[in-house]
């Protein structure tokens, strides 16, 4: 499995990671109660809930100390190798863990409740659909990635082979990727918010594959099964912060735009203002921080449609999932 690759890649490059320290607001309502460390892949605008807690934690009893890496494999891996509490990525990495045999983990939340990316094609490449990807370049996040799975589920749809037919290629970042395509670097590759909206109010790209909407666990919490069992009050608490802040985004817009403006400093007010509106319409739906039976549903559907696992590889709901209170 694409994971099992990752896993040494990630043993000779976990030396040059380090955790990435972060100034903490200076209000202090609630004395920390815990502290974790989150490996989360490719963070983007659809991570503030949690970044709201790293940023802002004081205010709800927690730190978090943050470690950013581009690609679900690659984060996947990292975490296999027995680094961070908690794990943020695609739950195709829980179901990967679970068949591999690699990490006993549980999922107790998701925070991005959409597929995000969307497929592109550069407007110089001709591209008008999935069908006429045969024989170009796709660009992805990165190897095993929830952008590489979507992707392969999306051509396989269309009766392309991913490994034969195609060639993917990993960019990183959403930053990353925008500029391979705005530079035609590649003819075709995947975006989020708000490079997506950039590149086509640019007319830089069109959109062959609209997955930004459809409803998929694609950012979950992970968990290792032993330190839940050993600790479950540290990640309830956690939960409960995660939801306090999905409230306080969606009800109180100040606190939303502070913490918006420290992610992203630079950004005009009003961008940031249009991408909460997205964000809490669509990739943070119905805020609650559950991951449902209809989200698992889904991803059951796209993962074996990808060609990633069997329909016998992915367990039971209640096998994989808790519900922490």
């Amino acid at each position: 499995m694409r994971i099992l690759k990752s896993i040494t890649i990630a043993a000779m490059t976990i030396a040059a990671v380090s955790f990435i320290p972060h100034v903490h607001s200076q209000t202090t309502t609630k004395p920390i109660a815990y502290s974790y460390s989150v490996l989360e892949a490719t963070p983007a605008f659809h991570s503030l809930p949690m970044l709201a807690l790293r940023d802002f934690g004081a205010e709800f009893g927690v730190k978090l100390e943050y470690m950013d890496l581009q690609g679900g494999g690659e984060t996947g891996a990292v975490f296999a190798g027995g680094h961070g509490d908690i794990l943020m990525a695609g739950i195709d990495k829980a179901f990967g863990f679970k068949a591999a045999g690699l990490v006993d983990a549980k999922v107790i939340g998701v925070v991005l409740t959409s597929a995000n990316w969307s497929l592109v094609a550069t407007t110089k490449s001709n591209i008008k659909s999935v069908a006429e990807l045969k024989g170009k370049t796709v660009g992805i996040s990165g190897p095993g990635s929830s952008s590489d799975m979507l992707v392969r589920w999306s051509v396989r749809k269309a009766g392309i082979d991913p490994d034969r037919d195609i060639q993917m290629v990993a960019l990183g970042s959403p930053a990353n990727l925008y500029a391979a395509l705005e530079n035609d670097r590649v003819p075709a590759g995947v975006l989020v918010q708000p490079f997506l909206s950039r590149a086509i109010n640019a007319k830089t790209v069109n959109v062959i594959g609209d997955w930004e909407s459809m409803s998929y666990p694609n950012s979950v919490i992970m968990v290792r099964s032993k330190d839940l069992k050993e600790k479950p009050e540290k990640y309830a608490y956690l939960m409960r912060a995660l939801k306090q802040v999905l409230t306080k985004i969606k009800d109180d817009r100040a606190f939303a735009l502070r913490v918006a403006k420290k992610v992203y400093p630079n950004a005009p007010e009003s961008d940031l203002n249009a991408q909460l509106d997205f964000a809490i319409r669509v990739l943070w739906k119905p805020m609650d921080g559950q991951l449902t039976k209809q989200l698992y549903e889904n991803a059951q559907s796209v993962l074996v449609g990808s060609g990633r696992l069997k329909a016998s590889d992915i367990p039971p709901m209640a096998d994989l999932v808790v519900e922490l209170k």
